[in-house]
């Protein structure tokens, strides 16, 4: 799973990799059906509910986004790789 570090927080970030469809019920805010992946496990789906889409539209490349307290929220690409770097597991590395 790739992690990824906005000083001091660490997170688990997917990217979307495509959007299988929307669900909108009138005045409300859509939610996403999306396939998202890290490049290291196989690509899953999952929903962006209307909360996590209030302030944006998902587009592939934007990212799913999973805080270590469990709260997930979506990122523009622009401001996810502008803020975030990648972690590397430096235990793979020693030995």
């Amino acid at each position: 799973m790739a992690k990824y570090r906005a000083n001091p927080v660490i997170v688990d970030a997917f990217k979307i990799l495509q959007i299988n469809g929307a669900e909108s019920n009138p005045g409300k805010t859509p939610s996403y059906y999306l396939m998202i992946g890290d490049g290291f496990c196989e690509p899953r789906p999952v929903t962006a509910t209307a909360e996590m889409t209030a302030r944006m539209d998902p587009k592939v490349g934007d990212y799913w986004v999973i805080q270590e307290d469990g709260y997930i929220y979506l990122n523009p690409k622009n401001i996810f790789e502008r803020k975030y770097s990648r972690v590397h597991d430096e235990s793979k590395s020693a030995g």
